[in-house]
């Protein structure tokens, strides 16, 4: 947690972040904590700008109506976040990520947009993915494990 007069500490959070807040599940709890240390100034979230589509095909494979999803978009729209727009080089390098660690019970795609959006602003990724936090040296990017989140961020 920052301190009096500190900034507020800065973390890339993936679609899991919102998907917890906003629908539940196991980790709730935490995805809440996050949030309310983003809306109190202690913490900044940045996303990449594929978390939409991340959102979206999520919600659209699960059959959502698409009235359901524009509400969920509004509803993340309410969290204090900014997206880092996507650019030529950082997509390169999610591809190369994909190609190398991509895959059934592996990285996933969208994974791929969001581990290299951290790497090049320089942040932490705040994820849940097992495939990533067992792999984030491997992967070139620091983890934040949303499971492990106790308040102490």
């Amino acid at each position: 947690m920052s301190g009096r007069g500190s900034p507020p500490r800065t973390l890339l959070a993936d679609t899991d972040l919102f998907f917890y807040y906003l629908r539940g599940g196991r980790l709730e709890r935490q995805a809440e904590e996050v949030i309310v240390g983003a809306e109190s100034g202690r913490l900044n979230l940045r996303t990449s700008s594929e978390v939409y589509d991340d959102a979206i095909l999520a919600l659209r494979s699960d059959d959502h109506p698409l009235e359901g999803i524009r509400e969920f978009l509004c509803d993340m729209r309410s969290i204090p976040h900014s997206p880092a727009p996507m650019n030529a080089q950082t997509a390169a390098e999610a591809v190369s990520l994909y190609v190398e660690f991509g895959g059934r019970s592996r990285l996933s795609y969208f994974d791929s947009f969001h581990v290299a959006t951290a790497k090049s602003l320089g942040l932490a990724l705040l994820t849940s993915d097992g495939y990533i936090t067992r792999n984030a040296s491997r992967l070139g990017v620091e983890v934040v494990d949303l499971s492990r989140w106790g308040g102490r961020e």
